[in-house]
């Protein structure tokens, strides 16, 4: 059989794309003709696409499209065909995080969320990678919707090779706090900042925060935690280096001694996981898919107090007992990320787009 993926663009890394990547190796080890169309992709993601204009439109056409954004060319494409569609919703963020930023990507969230009503008329298999998620397709008339989980392959980590530069530079005595997440707003690094403030100014003055990733689309909002850091007098002890390899990410979960997560919005959040592979506790904010990837692992909090959160990194950190138990428990819910999850929804996937 002939399963393809549509994307709005292939990117370098994320989520999105790493789970597209795994569902097509997923489909050719099964046997199925799969490639990926996308209008565009990211100059540092080197795996083919085919254009737009290629893709199949007829009764025998199965696709998979992953919905994230709002692209007019793939849409066009989707109301084009007649074979069976199946859609991967990864969650759209609402637009009022983007619109004070960025008036054209507030647009286009909010027009990716209008879409999902339309949509519902052609997707025959909804599937999300959350239950957070599934329930947002439920409350708008979805039925039947299943779960595909995000691929993890935590083991790639275990074998990225060491960077001496990072070790040397970070690996000093000081405690390291990380968060990994593309500088937007929905993630709220800016709270990252304050939380470290207070640990920093009260708790651990031998400390610094790394705040890894980037979203060039929102250059504006990369100032506003520069300032916020400036004015939290904590400007020389943030780091913020961009996007990095994969080699560089690993390096990164290994000497840091926190992952401290702030988000407010949430369709699943990977980097949980990857911490947690790491024995990375993690302290994190109750809010979207959060509490549900975590589940009874690391610390979660309600509030944003954030002296409060500067005194649970503290007890993490010194407490070896409360530690140990932390990452006990990650460990235990590591358990659930196992890629047969995976290659059996691939296989569930599979079936109901066989359907006639």
């Amino acid at each position: 059989m002939r399963i393809h993926q549509l994307l709005a663009s292939l990117e370098f890394g994320d989520a999105v794309a790493t789970q597209a990547l795994a569902i097509q190796r997923r489909l050719r080890e099964l046997g199925h003709v799969s490639d990926i169309f996308a209008p565009r992709r990211h100059p540092r993601a080197t795996d083919p696409i085919r254009p737009l204009s290629e893709v199949p439109t007829g009764d025998d056409a199965r696709m998979i499209y992953h919905h994230a954004f709002w692209s007019e060319e793939i849409h066009e494409c989707l109301s084009g065909s007649s074979g069976r569609l199946a859609m991967i919703y990864h969650n759209v963020t609402p637009e009022h995080f983007f619109a004070p930023y960025s008036a054209e990507l507030g647009a286009s969230a909010k027009r990716a969320r209008a879409a999902l009503e339309p949509l519902r008329a052609l997707v025959d298999v909804p599937l999300t990678v959350s239950e957070f998620n599934r329930a947002e397709l439920e409350a708008i008339g979805y039925r039947d919707v299943g779960l595909l989980p995000l691929p993890l392959d935590l083991a790639a980590f275990d074998a990225a090779q060491p960077v001496p530069e990072l070790a040397a530079r970070y690996d000093d005595g000081w405690t390291n706090l990380l968060f990994v997440g593309r500088l937007a707003p929905n993630k709220r690094q800016e709270d990252v900042i304050r939380v470290f403030a207070w640990y920093h100014r009260y708790v651990d003055d031998a400390s610094r925060l790394l705040l890894v990733g980037s979203a060039p689309e929102f250059e504006t909002y990369r100032e506003d935690l520069e300032q916020v850091a400036e004015a939290e007098r904590v400007a020389e002890y943030v780091e913020m280096p961009g996007k990095v390899s994969f080699d560089e990410l690993a390096a990164y979960y290994r000497i840091a001694h926190v992952f401290v997560c702030m988000s407010e919005h949430e369709g699943f959040c990977a980097p949980l996981i990857e911490a947690m592979h790491h024995d990375l506790p993690v302290v994190a904010r109750e809010a979207g898919a959060v509490p549900e990837t975590l589940g009874d692992a690391g610390i979660l909090v309600r509030e944003r107090n954030f002296p409060r959160i500067a005194e649970a990194i503290h007890a993490v950190q010194t407490d070896a007992g409360l530690r140990a138990e932390i990452l006990a428990r990650q460990r235990r819910r590591l358990e659930a990320f196992g890629t047969k999850r995976f290659r059996d929804g691939v296989g569930a996937v599979v079936a109901r787009l066989s359907e006639v």
